[in-house]
């Protein structure tokens, strides 16, 4: 019995990551799922969000997907890794999508090329919501491929 209900809470962890921080992305999921799931004092800490400042609360959940929606329309990602322990989900992944506009923040033309980027993602669940997520990404090969590195000389 304790295994059946640690391994059903697992995977409902697991089940909260992927539909919050990675389905909302792609459009797999409507943006109320975050209502639903995530934390009211949500925070992600990401060195390089495209919003800016780390993203906090829903609504700061909310406007760094549509944010990612806009510049990327067809946006998705492949997770190659999905491990969950405890309260902790580590994720590895690649996300691709097709530059229509321009970053916030970026002063660069959109390219209308495919991106694509691997990263990592750690998250905290909190009563079965998501409560913090710290994200690695490979920022320099993103910005190479948007053009937005000065040249070498």
């Amino acid at each position: 019995m304790w295994c059946e209900l640690a391994m059903s809470t697992i995977e409902e962890t697991k089940d909260v990551v992927q539909r919050t921080s990675y389905d909302t992305y792609s459009g797999a999921e409507e943006l109320d799922v975050i209502d639903e799931l995530v934390a009211d004092d949500f925070v992600m800490h990401d060195p390089f969000a495209l919003v800016g400042e780390e993203v906090r609360g829903r609504d700061g959940l909310k406007e760094h997907i549509e944010v990612a929606r806009t510049t990327f329309p067809d946006f998705e990602y492949t997770i190659h890794h999905l491990i969950a322990a405890d309260d902790i989900v580590a994720v590895h992944f690649t996300g691709r999508g097709t530059n229509e506009e321009a970053p916030p923040g970026l002063d660069v033309e959109p390219t209308g090329e495919v991106v694509e980027f691997e990263g990592m993602e750690f998250d905290r669940i909190e009563d079965g919501k998501l409560a913090e997520t710290w994200l690695l990404t490979d920022a320099l090969g993103f910005l190479e491929q948007l053009g937005a590195l000065p040249d070498e000389e």
